[in-house]
């Protein structure tokens, strides 16, 4: 198994650097070894099977044109152009029309969403991908290696359909639609290809550049996983010292309901010149990011 990612490693390497060179495709990948959820306890098994609870969360608007429409345990975001809806995530059964409703509860039309794209390729993730494709013609996007990773795992672990492979995004990809470009970075470790991305989110006259970078966490022994994510991590210090500053970073997997850890109670009770509660001092990222190469450091040196 260590030889398999090392592998997967090594091509996703060559392709951050040569993207404009060569294009990884789902065929380049070897097979894969099935995704290991032990990890996931019988506790987190009884809290995403928990569906009251899992559906306590309402869709909210975040910023102007971001709007949460995820659920208690697993994030996804509706980002808004003038051309079109992107859906970042898409939630897994039973709650992936759960997802579909929060978007229409917002005033948005599903069918008017043309591209969704995953930030890894695990079933709480992605697993509703196949359903905006087949149901509402949207474009799927996922980087080459996890959308083998979710091939190799669908019926082995939990309840997932697969969309059909359509876009195969690359390191160093940009996407635009309308008044938005996002830029799309391969960040391995939690998965073979997490897809970690950065965008522009709007609050009134304000612009900020927001991200999801999904490969800063340490990979318990793993060498190699570990090497791979101090590479993120050294990689987004770089992007971080770059101007505009990041000043939003938003999660995955919410901290507390909806991701907020308090703070969609903070947009529902700001007045109008208080600041938003997601944008951070460009310091907090930079932080953030250290920390995480601290805690991947340590993990290298205790294996």
């Amino acid at each position: 198994m260590r030889y398999a990612f090392t592998l997967t490693l090594a091509l996703l390497l060559a392709c951050s650097w040569q993207t404009a060179q060569a294009q990884l495709s789902v065929e380049d990948l070897p097979d894969l070894a099935l995704t290991d959820f032990s990890y996931v306890s019988q506790e987190r098994r009884d809290i995403f099977n928990d569906e009251a609870l899992q559906r306590s969360t309402e869709p909210f608007q975040v910023f102007d044109n971001l709007y949460y429409v995820g659920i208690h345990w697993v994030a996804a975001y509706l980002l808004v152009t003038d051309e079109g809806l992107i859906l970042i995530d898409s939630l897994h059964p039973p709650y992936i029309e759960d997802g579909v409703e929060h978007i229409r509860q917002l005033g948005f039309d599903p069918a008017d969403i043309d591209y969704v794209l995953g930030t890894h390729g695990h079933f709480d993730h992605m697993a509703g991908h196949a359903y905006y494709q087949r149901n509402f013609g949207a474009r799927v996007g996922l980087t080459a290696a996890d959308w083998k990773r979710a091939q190799t795992d669908v019926g082995n672990t939990f309840d997932m359909e697969v969309a059909d492979v359509d876009m195969v995004v690359q390191d160093g990809d940009t996407l635009t639609l309308g008044d938005q470009t996002l830029k799309f970075y391969i960040t391995p470790g939690h998965t073979e290809g997490v897809l970690s991305m950065e965008f522009t989110v709007r609050d009134g006259e304000d612009e900020y550049r927001a991200v999801i970078f999904g490969g800063g966490g340490a990979q318990g022994n793993d060498f190699w996983k570990n090497q791979a994510v101090l590479g993120n991590i050294r990689r987004f210090q770089l992007l971080a010292a770059q101007s505009p500053p990041v000043r939003v970073r938003l999660t995955t997997h919410p901290a507390a309901p909806a991701g907020s850890g308090g703070l969609q109670q903070q947009l529902l009770d700001r007045g109008p010149s208080d600041p938003h509660p997601f944008v951070d001092d460009p310091s907090v990222f930079i932080e953030y990011l250290d920390q995480a190469e601290a805690n991947v450091l340590e993990a290298l040196q205790n294996r």
